[in-house]
This record gives structure tokens, sequence and C-alpha cells, in this order.
């Protein structure tokens, strides 16, 4: 029992060095919100009162016992709350958790980093990050296993990004395609992160060269000036900062999503996650926030404008910002393909030697019907 603490804290100190050091920072899951262009997410984000009798929505993937059956657990949830953690907001306003004997005490972290390395040594059951570190973190050993998805981008479609990643230049760029990208610096908010491969792979497949890009890392609410002072190039931007940088001019040239248009695929952004060994001993409690989590995300991809309604509650989105952003969709489930896809393009683009293991991390999820 007694080398118990030094071991988990030997899987912290290692979770905080992949994440800082490779699996970035901030990464598609987790770019900060804004209430207006410059703002920063608060330290924690306490969750909406949930309501008790709320019905569930229509469709449920599976039936749930009665809540006066299963013995009541509560769990911490740290996650930076963005826009694809409505859901579990959603979820908790909508009783999903309830249903299941679950109080939700959803935590907000600033960093990836603080997220996995709460999970992994214990301070929350339950955390919730971007795809590629959490595939880095099981390639190196870290006991990370996803639990429900958070968020997913789709092909592009008249016009609307779809919750992908956009890259942006100044109004009085002379760059108007992907191709035109070719030499120049591109900001982007965690470098060799979800981001990134993403601008390269959809800049690739049209007719670009991404290999001659030079990637900085610059934080989203700072991305504007850095445009308009002349230090980059373009910008790669996600919802809020999309909407508040073409309101002040600046000229969308890519939609940033990285498959073929007609591959059918979706970029997923993030999972929430626990750890194998939570997961090993309380099989019951996580197939319960398995089952109230899918249920969230059909009830946020059927119901939007509530989704847009409830960011405000947990980020500083400002409501009239939160109403116009392009959301991403919200899949009740992770297929294993689309998260092969993404270790797939960790390989092409450098960020891996060889595809992480994306039957592990997911093996949880899939096990749980």
């Amino acid at each position: 029992m007694a080398a118990r603490p030094t071991h988990v804290a030997g899987l912290v100190a290692a979770a905080l060095m992949l994440i800082s050091c490779g699996g970035g920072v901030t990464t598609a899951g987790d770019a900060r919100p804004a209430s207006g262009p410059a703002a920063t997410v608060p330290e924690s984000s306490p969750a909406p009162t949930a309501l008790t009798d709320a019905q569930s929505p229509g469709g449920a993937l599976s039936e749930s016992p009665v809540a006066a059956d299963l013995e009541p657990a509560t769990l911490r949830v740290i996650q930076v709350p963005v826009i694809t953690k409505a859901p579990l907001y959603l979820g908790i306003e909508q009783g999903f958790f309830d249903e299941e004997s679950l109080t939700i005490d959803a935590q907000g972290a600033q960093t990836g980093a603080a997220v996995t390395a709460a999970v992994v040594s214990g301070e929350a059951q339950i955390g919730s990050s971007a795809v590629v570190p959490q595939l880095l973190a099981v390639a190196q050993g870290l006991p990370l296993r996803a639990v429900a998805a958070s968020g997913a981008t789709a092909a592009p479609t008249d016009g609307e990004p779809n919750g992908n990643f956009v890259v942006l230049v100044g109004s009085d760029s002379d760059i108007e395609t992907a191709e035109d990208l070719n030499g120049t610096t591109i900001a982007v908010n965690a470098l060799q992160a979800a981001i990134e491969l993403a601008v390269r792979a959809a800049a690739d497949r049209e007719g670009a060269d991404s290999s001659t890009f030079e990637f900085v890392a610059i934080p989203f609410p700072e991305m504007s000036a850095a445009l308009e002072a002349g230090r980059v190039d373009a910008v790669a931007v996600v919802e809020p900062f999309f909407q508040a940088a073409v309101e002040e001019g600046h000229r969308l040239v890519l939609v940033a999503y990285p498959y073929d248009l007609d591959s059918g695929l979706e970029f997923a952004l993030g999972t929430f996650f626990t750890s194998a060994e939570y997961a090993e001993q309380n099989p019951d409690v996580i197939g319960r926030f398995i089952r109230a989590m899918r249920k969230a995300n059909d009830y946020a991809q059927e119901h939007p404008d509530e989704a847009r309604a409830i960011m405000p509650t947990f980020t500083r989105i400002a409501p009239e910002i939160a109403a116009e952003v392009s959301l991403p969709n919200f899949p009740a489930d992770l297929p294993l393909q689309e998260v092969e896809a993404q270790a797939e393009l960790m390989v092409r683009y450098g960020i891996a030697d060889e595809p992480p293991d994306a039957r592990t991390l997911l093996s949880v999820l899939e096990a749980t019907p």
C-alpha cells in the first residue's frame, strides 16, 4: 500500500510532461472561450442545478434503471469549460444524471494538462480534453479510458464551418486560397496538437503543401492582434473567436476539416475520460455516466438553441455571442474508426511514430451497451 502514492505521483508527473511537451495544452476541445474577443476561462465553474423530474429525449439508446434502485454516487468532472461541454451541463439541467442517481460536481480547469493530472491522481473521477493528447497519453502508458464523446466536426456545408477550425487572414491580405498559404506563418493555439493536424490535412487536400507552413503558438484571444500587427500571415481559430474575428474584418480562406469531404467521417474534438483503475473498480457507476452522457449528447444535438443558451452559464461567452456560434456535432458515441483516423493523421504529420492505440482508449466505452 505504501508504494501506491509514489506510483501515482509518477503518473501525474508523466501526464504533465507529456501534455506540455507535444500533446498540446489547449487543443481542439480545449479552446478557451470569451465574452467578447479577449476574456479567459474562470478557474472553476459550478454546475447548474439539476431538474429531478425532467423527461429524457426521444430515441434514448438504452433503458436506464429506476433511480431509486441505484446506489447514489458523486462524480467530480473536471474540464476546460468550452462549447463542446454544453451537453454535460444540459444533462445536469435535464435530469439525465439524476435518473442514474449520479450527482455531478462539475469543476473548471485552465489547461488540459491539469485535467489529465487530476484524473490520474484520483482528484477527479472524470476529465475531458482533446483526443490527440489522450492518444499520446495512452501510447506512453497512462491509464486513460474514454467514457463519452465531447463534440465532433463534420464536413463543411453551404459555407457553414460545422464546428471546424477555420483559417483567417486580414482583409487586405493577398492570400485567397489554401495554396496561397504555402510558405506562410500561421498562428495556432498549441503546437503539434489537433488544430495543427486539421489545418495541415485540410490544406493539403486543397492542393497546398503544408510542410512549408510555419506554425507559431499564440493564445486564441491574442490572435487577431497578432494578425493585425503582421506578426503572422494567418490565424487558425475556433468559436467563439471565429465570429469575433469576422466582425473585426478578417476573412475566411480555409475550413480545416481534415478528411475527404465525402468520407462521412467526423473529426472528434474530445472525449470525457476516466482512469482505467476507476473504471475497473466502479463499472456500474461508469456505465451509468455513459448512459447519461449519451442522452445528454443526443439532447444537445436535437436542441441546438438550448445548447447555445446554456453556454453562458459555464463559460464567459456572452449570450449574444453564444446565440450566433457555429456548433459542432454532439455525437452520442465515438466510433473507433474516427479515433483511428485521427491517430493516422498524427503519424502523417509527425506527432507520433506509429498510430497510437485507439482501441485501448475506447475499450470501456465500446464495452458499454
